[in-house]
């Protein structure tokens, strides 16, 4: 019975080894579909029918990277640890070998780029080179066929560096998720740039993974951009004085705020706040929210501004006349006494997102509009002054305003009380 045990026990090392030698000497071939260098790991998509999604987890120091340098001395360059994670892209199809740690997971030894979609950029030299290690040159052909083609196009609206994300808007006014990593390739005027370059109001194409796409949020695998918010001239359909893409707003009045010059616009997708203070109507006589009613079918050419929440009315041309059946004006808005109030709170809107201040009241916890030139005198806590214009978000303020008869707020001071 016990040399039957040994017996037992000897095979079942030597399955052991089998196994971890065929773990190590099987690689596994697919196409990278996210990369997390904080946490050292990858996930690819096998070419197989089956195209199984398999983690990957790398080694800071000993995991080797063939096929993403140059030449040195006739030789591929060979990277190691981090410094070959960090040249990793979405994209990527790569021959991964190593010992399997669970279910779907497996510790790379050596990763090998085949090929991939864009051309890699020269990268430094002087990495280590393992003894007997053999490289393979990057591959010139594209990335797996298992990669449909999906490409969005749109402008910029939010951009949240430390998620990787962006918003953008397409030309439906749609809002989609853009998830980025710091190695996606931005290329503008076929030159190559960091996802970081990017700014808002950027007109981007994206070229995204559709496999690991979901509800409102795509994956980019190449960023192209088609028209730079510091350019003028380049959009498509024609730009603001500040680079914004011209667009086409249409639909029904539905709200009239005349105090602040806005209205707001159903354009079948919910209401959107426009910003008359610009605005001129067909025969380019000037034109306000006041001039208007509620049920006004209307089309406005303009732009959204920087936070893409208020579009910027250039031109404005009836469509249709009033419907009051079905929008029924507002009851008329009843006499306001003249007053000063003061009032302490935090700036909530800038003058550069819009025409009046935006302002969270400390005692009612309510946002009033400040009316305010953009040179408007404000001190500043240490008695020095600055302009309205260089107001930011969040900072404190004590304001002495003068409310009119139509409940305007006009800003008489100003004195910060954080800077």
């Amino acid at each position: 019975m016990t040399r039957n045990l040994r017996i037992s026990a000897v095979w079942a090392i030597c399955a052991l080894i089998a196994t971890s030698t065929f773990a190590q000497n099987s690689p596994m071939v697919g196409t990278v579909v996210d990369v997390d260098e904080g946490r050292g790991r990858l996930q690819i998509e096998t070419d197989d029918t089956a195209a199984t999604r398999l983690t990957i987890e790398t080694d800071s120091v000993a995991t080797t990277y063939q096929g993403f340098g140059t030449m040195i001395a006739g030789k591929p360059e060979i990277f190691t640890g981090s410094a070959g994670l960090s040249n990793i892209r979405l994209g990527d199809r790569l021959e991964v070998r190593g010992t399997q740690r669970g279910q779907g997971v497996y510790r790379a030894d050596e990763i090998t780029l085949l090929g991939r979609t864009v051309p890699a950029s020269p990268t430094g030299v002087g990495q280590t080179r393992p003894p007997g290690s053999v490289a393979t040159q990057t591959s010139d052909r594209p990335v797996g066929t298992t990669i449909a083609n999906s490409r969005v196009e749109g402008t910029i609206r939010q951009i949240n560096e430390r998620e990787g994300r962006l918003v953008i808007q397409t030309t439906d006014r749609r809002m989609i998720t853009v998830r980025t990593y710091k190695n996606t390739p931005v290329y503008y005027q076929n030159q190559l740039f960091a996802v970081s370059a990017l700014e808002l109001g950027d007109r981007i194409l994206v070229d995204a993974d559709p496999r690991a796409a979901t509800n409102g949020e795509l994956s980019a695998r190449r960023i192209d951009v088609t028209a730079s918010v510091q350019d003028t001239g380049t959009g498509t359909g024609g730009t603001t004085g500040n680079g914004s893409t011209v667009t086409l707003l249409s639909g029904r009045v539905t709200r009239i705020d005349s105090g602040l010059d806005y209205l707001y616009i159903d354009d079948g997708r919910g209401d959107v706040r426009v910003d008359m203070r610009d605005a001129e109507d067909a025969r380019a006589a000037v034109i306000h929210a006041a001039d208007l009613r509620v049920g006004d079918r209307l089309e406005i050419s303009g732009s959204y501004n920087r936070t893409g929440d208020i579009f910027l009315a250039s031109t404005v041309r009836y469509t249709s006349a009033t419907d009051n059946d079905t929008y029924p004006s507002p009851a008329p808005v009843p006499y306001a006494r003249f007053s000063v109030v003061t009032l302490t709170g935090t700036i909530t809107e800038t003058l550069e997102d819009g025409s009046t201040l935006g302002f969270r009241d400390r005692d009612t916890n309510t946002i009033v509009r400040i009316w305010a030139t953009d040179k408007f005198i404000v001190r500043t806590k240490s008695g020095t002054y600055t302009n309205a214009e260089l107001l930011r978000v969040n900072d404190t303020a004590v304001v002495e305003a003068f409310r009119d008869s139509a409940g305007n707020l006009v800003a008489q001071t100003i004195r910060l009380r954080n800077r």
